[in-house]
């Protein structure tokens, strides 16, 4: 005890910048782990009755992500534009981006909002996109997003 007296008085500041040290290191970066990836629509197209649609997924997570299953929802004031649910398989790399496409039945609905946005009697659609994915490692991890389509000048049939 009166070793750590002693050395307060003798050097105040060396007390000072063990504790900073101690402080600094107590604060440092933590690995992120199984948190859900950012998923929004890159591209969507239409054509023939099917969708192509295309998601951006990021991957937040300080380790690599392996989907191996996906299940979506992309609606529009409560009406379901598109639904997906089976396998996919995609692997992120810690901190990475990946683009994923599938394509999907058009149905009367999606086919309509598209023609109203590409016709320019909108001029955006308001999105959300609403699912989950199935990792190797974590299980199941929800995701969400709210965003609009614009059209795409040049490129009919095609959103983003």
């Amino acid at each position: 005890m009166k070793v750590n007296q002693t050395m307060q008085k003798k050097y105040p500041g060396m007390t000072l910048l063990i504790l900073l040290a101690l402080l600094c290191s107590a604060c440092g970066a933590k690995l992120i782990r199984g948190e859900p990836p950012m998923v929004r629509i890159s591209e969507l197209s239409h054509q023939d009755d099917t969708v192509n649609l295309q998601l951006s997924i990021r991957n937040v997570n300080g380790e690599a992500l392996d989907i191996r299953e996906m299940n979506f929802t992309v609606s529009n004031e409560d009406q379901q534009l598109l639904i997906y649910n089976g396998p996919a398989t995609i692997n992120i790399v810690a901190n990475g981006t990946e683009t994923w496409s599938v394509e999907l039945a058009e149905n009367g609905i999606t086919r309509e909002k598209l023609n109203e946005l590409q016709n320019d009697d909108i001029n955006s659609l308001p999105y959300e996109l609403d699912g989950s994915i199935r990792t190797l490692e974590t299980g199941k991890l929800r995701f969400e997003y709210k965003g609009h389509l614009y059209t795409l000048p040049g490129r009919p049939g095609h959103f983003r």
